[in-house]
């Protein structure tokens, strides 16, 4: 019992029993049902009758459900619905169309005119290029099984046409819609009750980029993503130079082709007088680095003895730094932790500026270097052709001669045959 209070007020249960008991047969009970049934009219049922099982017993309503899935449009057209693994995957298109209430109660379904709505030009312009897209992709089916060249010509420069007044339009509207109105934040209730006589701020207007200057930054960006590509195919980044983190610019690519070049040429050009001369440096180098050292190392050691003594730094050395050196020390103390944390950024990026400038300095000169490659070019034609048309004639003289060749040597064989002929008559 205290199982059925507990679930009684659930919606979905079962309130049936669970063993149905049918009372033994007599001979006056009659398990034969009546002849007549009476259903049940129209006029008793509910559509909100609920019975006491808790089934909802209305009924649906079709008109409102037609009405619901009446605007939507499915195209199913090339698309495969097999789970073949060769098949291409194309998805159906589903649209929904607009439904608009008349005042006489009809629906009326379409493409409805809005001319309130602020963003109908660019629904408008979405629509015209999806459909210039579709002519594209329909002009591209049809373009192998035309038959008028000059037809397909005159409808591909139409589509072209087309294409262009639609980026024009959108890139105009793009540009519209970046410009912004910037508005001062909404003043609290208090600055409201103790500045009432402050002037209210103007609207300021958020100019955007001018299209030149968004094209130079575009080609600036698209340059540079270029050259850290070819760093990266090179080998060139943090790992070459392990003072620096992870986070850390790359090395540029003209420092280091340089490095690679004195390596290389110092490689090459070794001998073993240099070798000596550059162990010697070498150990010089490393003897007066071990002597600052161990100076280092006895200054500190002489001031931590002063100042565990306590005695006071003479007036003298107190005296020799005036006011404007001691404000310049401090001064850079206070720029310390900026250059600390510049001092990872500042190195590999200057290199890039420096590969940059070089690179842009190439660039200018390579227009001049073009022009006399293509001198070049033009002048090895000249004299190709040049020796092409004396091979042309040298043949046409070895022809020539081939066949002055053949003539005399007929005219010679009939010489030797008439020399035979008389040398037999006189023998």
């Amino acid at each position: 019992m205290a199982s059925n209070r507990k679930y009684a007020a659930l919606p979905d249960l079962d309130s049936a029993p669970d063993i149905y008991e049918t009372p033994e047969l007599t001979d006056e009970l009659s398990t034969i049902p009546p002849t007549t049934v009476r259903s049940p009219s129209e006029d008793e049922y509910d559509d909100d009758e609920v019975d006491a099982t808790g089934i909802s017993r209305s009924r649906l309503k079709i008109n409102q459900a037609r009405s619901k899935f009446m605007p939507a449009t499915v195209d199913a057209s090339d698309v495969d619905f097999s789970d073949r693994l060769t098949s291409k995957r194309r998805s159906y298109k589903t649209s929904t169309r607009r439904r608009r209430i008349l005042e006489d109660g009809t629906e009326e379904l379409g493409n409805l005119s809005d001319e309130d709505d602020a963003g109908n030009l660019v629904r408008k312009i979405a629509r015209l290029k999806r459909e210039v897209e579709e002519a594209k992709a329909e002009y591209g089916k049809q373009k192998v099984a035309a038959e008028n060249p000059e037809g397909e010509e005159v409808a591909e420069d139409d589509i072209e046409s087309l294409s262009r007044a639609l980026d024009e339009m959108s890139r105009l509207d793009e540009s519209l819609a970046r410009r912004t109105l910037v508005l001062p934040p909404p003043a609290s209730l208090g600055d409201k009750a103790t500045g009432e006589s402050r002037e209210p701020a103007a609207p300021t207007m958020a100019s955007a980029p001018s299209y030149e200057q968004t094209y130079a930054l575009s080609k600036a960006a698209d340059f540079d993503s270029r050259l850290l590509v070819l760093e990266k195919a090179l080998g060139v980044g943090s790992s070459a130079m392990p003072e620096f983190d992870s986070n850390g610019l790359p090395r540029a690519i003209i420092p280091l082709l340089e490095q690679l070049h004195k390596q290389v040429s110092t490689l090459s050009e070794a001998s073993v007088p240099s070798l000596d001369g550059i162990s010697r440096r070498v150990r010089a180098l490393t003897q007066e680095a071990e002597n600052l050292e161990k100076a280092r190392r006895n200054a500190k050691a002489a001031n931590d003895a002063l100042a565990s003594t306590g005695a006071a730094p003479a007036p003298e050395a107190a005296g020799t730094l005036d006011s404007e050196q001691t404000s310049k020390i401090n001064a850079l103390y206070g720029t310390l932790p900026t250059i600390e944390n510049l001092a990872p950024l500042l190195p590999p990026l200057l290199d890039r500026l420096r590969s940059l400038r070089m690179i842009h300095a190439d660039a200018a000169s390579a227009s001049e270097t073009l022009e006399r490659l293509e001198k070049k070019q033009a002048d090895m034609a000249s004299e190709i052709q040049q020796w092409r048309e004396g091979l042309e004639k040298v043949e046409s003289a070895v022809r020539a001669g081939d066949a002055t060749m053949v003539k005399n040597v007929d005219v010679m064989s009939g010489w030797v045959k008439d020399l035979e002929e008389r040398m037999a008559k006189l023998s």
